[in-house]
């Protein structure tokens, strides 16, 4: 995790080899042998897998790219604060934008970035359509959730408009923050009461550990 400096990645390496799962970085996958269960590296290397997870390249829609929104790299240039774009009254929000942070790196692309600069924007129109003044601005908190089996999961928050570099602690790991990823699941996919009681627990929970990210 380069945008969150050395150290984040260390402790997710760490957390990788405690379950013996092997980390390759710098090396490119050039395909996947379904037959043999294998990756094919570039360098001609292979490595087997029991599972596979595997992103595809990231590009934004064809029909992004083709609509003159996007930079020469292919993605949504947005101000930082009011994911406003350069044609006016045309906002942008999540993956197919691009944020480049005070350390020239870009803010990561994840569901807990677009799910809050999709309020900012609701913000920024509701106030325009209101004549109100507009205060709703998009500030680079972000959280995230890693798996670790057994009941337990790592957790970490930060602040991701801090200068010079990034401020996201190391996770915290353990069955009370595998419990908070299951109330977020139930959140994010629940539906009236359910989603609303599952939002007031964790703004809660967010409140008493002090951390900033909201739901």
């Amino acid at each position: 995790m380069p945008v969150a400096g050395p150290a984040m990645g260390d402790a997710v390496t760490q957390m990788l080899a405690a379950k013996d799962i092997l980390f390759h970085p710098g090396r490119q996958v050039q395909s996947i042998d379904a037959a043999r269960r294998e990756l094919v590296f570039t360098d001609g290397n292979r490595e087997p897998f029991d599972f596979l997870a595997a992103v595809p390249p990231h590009r934004a829609p064809a029909v992004l790219r083709s609509s003159g929104l996007t930079s020469e790299a292919g993605w949504i240039l947005v101000d930082k604060r009011t994911l406003k774009t350069r044609y006016e009254n045309v906002y942008a929000i999540g993956d197919a934008t691009t944020i480049i942070l005070a350390n020239g790196k870009p803010l990561p692309k994840a569901g807990t970035f677009a799910h809050a600069q999709a309020e900012v924007v609701a913000g920024q129109i509701a106030a325009a359509v209101r004549g109100e003044l507009v205060e709703a601005e998009f500030d680079g908190a972000g959280y995230c959730w890693l798996e670790a089996g057994g009941g337990a999961a790592g957790f970490t928050s930060g602040q991701f408009y801090a200068e010079p570099n990034p401020i996201v602690p190391l996770p915290r790991a353990g069955r009370l923050w595998h419990l908070g990823k299951v109330m977020f699941e139930r959140y994010w996919l629940g539906e009236g009461v359910t989603r609303q009681a599952m939002r007031l627990g964790m703004n809660a929970g967010a409140k008493a550990f002090g951390i900033s990210a909201r739901v």
